[in-house]
């Protein structure tokens, strides 16, 4: 697994890029959502079955329901923790001060695999 570290908090193009990755993250699992809640829906309401296969496409659909959990869930608890590590306004565009003196972190409570 690969270890993603969170972006420093006074390097402008960190803050800007983790800021439009979690945009990024935010549209797919909306549209994921939409997508998921269609096939949902459209799966009850088309089955005319009932047995084995009722029990199989029951079960489908609660893990689909729980990837959908997981992924809002996810993506909420990381979108508290970034918010809680970046700064509410940008840093300055001067890059070069920020590659001479690297500042101290503040301590974060996530731990990303």
């Amino acid at each position: 697994m690969k270890r993603n570290t969170l972006p420093n908090p006074h390097s402008r193009a960190e803050v800007l890029r983790a800021r439009r990755k979690y945009t990024e993250q935010v549209v797919f699992a909306v549209i994921f959502t939409v997508v998921e809640l269609w096939a949902i829906v459209a799966v009850v309401v088309l089955l005319d079955d009932n047995g084995v296969l009722a029990v199989a496409v029951s079960i489908v659909l609660s893990a689909s329901l729980m990837a959908l959990w997981d992924t809002w869930r996810t993506l909420l608890m990381f979108g508290r923790a970034l918010r809680a590590w970046l700064p509410e306004a940008l840093p300055a565009a001067d890059e070069k001060a920020d590659e001479k003196k690297e500042p101290e972190r503040p301590p974060t409570s996530l731990l990303r695999l």
